[in-house]
């Protein structure tokens, strides 16, 4: 059996999991993806492009 103590680093890097996914809600319905860049939500390389540029 293979274990870490959870001390120092490895408590802060757990705790900052822990808060990272305190509010993620899983539903049953399929996954989407929606790119913020993007007006229309899709993701281009343009829209990439512009937003390093800007």
């Amino acid at each position: 059996q293979f274990r870490r103590a959870l001390v120092g680093e490895r408590w802060t890097a757990w705790m900052h999991l822990v808060r990272r996914l305190i509010d993620v809600q899983l539903s049953d319905q399929p996954d989407s993806t929606h790119w913020k860049l993007a007006r229309n939500g899709v993701f281009t390389v343009k829209s990439f492009f512009m937003d390093l540029i800007n």
